[in-house]
């Protein structure tokens, strides 16, 4: 339970600080469907979700176990939906451009590990609400996904530009657009 817990954790620490060589790493590991699913996207969202139920119910004014259990559940749609819509339309894409060069476990590959910042981020952003700004960070995701490219896809720097575009707008802008649809859904949330 450790090991598993600091390989959560170091991971997008490694991702972060050297992107390159975990790229580099995550490719020389032989990786099954649904395997970065299960041990790091799911743990992230549940992560994600514990955090917003926490800090959601304690900044509350009124109703505050109400008002964190809603923003959880709003928080676990979200990244969950974002997930599974930025896999799905990454694939659709690679497919569409690259005729069947690429399969589903590499797009869940580079999905997976490209929405570390998202969930970083939303962890920050749900502890101390003021650093909102820091949503300009969402950027960086770009350049996980531009070495995910290299070592992954192994394109060359010409041909990353419009894969890099494609995906970096999916995954940065599906959480936001379903947690917007959601809150219209939920009025009083």
């Amino acid at each position: 339970m450790k090991r598993k817990i600091k390989r959560i954790i170091q991971q997008p620490w490694e991702l972060l600080t050297s992107t390159p060589v975990t790229w580099d790493k995550i490719v020389s590991v032989k990786i099954s469907k649904n395997e970065v699913r299960n041990r790091f996207v799911f743990p992230w969202i549940i992560v994600c979700v514990i955090v917003t139920f926490v800090f959601k119910s304690l900044y509350s004014t009124n109703k505050s176990i109400e008002t964190g259990f809603i923003n959880s559940i709003i928080c676990a749609v979200s990244l969950l939906g974002a997930y599974f819509l930025s896999k799905a339309v990454c694939f659709w894409y690679l497919r569409k451009h690259y005729q069947e060069k690429y399969s589903v476990v590499i797009s869940e590959i580079i999905v997976g590990y490209s929405f570390t910042i998202t969930f970083i981020l939303e962890i920050i952003t749900t502890i101390l609400p003021d650093l909102f700004y820091l949503q300009i960070l969402n950027i960086y995701t770009a350049y996980l996904i531009w070495e995910a490219c290299r070592a992954i896809l192994k394109l060359s720097e010409e041909e990353r530009g419009n894969i890099v575009l494609v995906f970096t707008s999916v995954i940065i802008l599906s959480p936001v657009i379903i947690s917007k649809i959601v809150h219209l859904m939920l009025p009083n949330a």
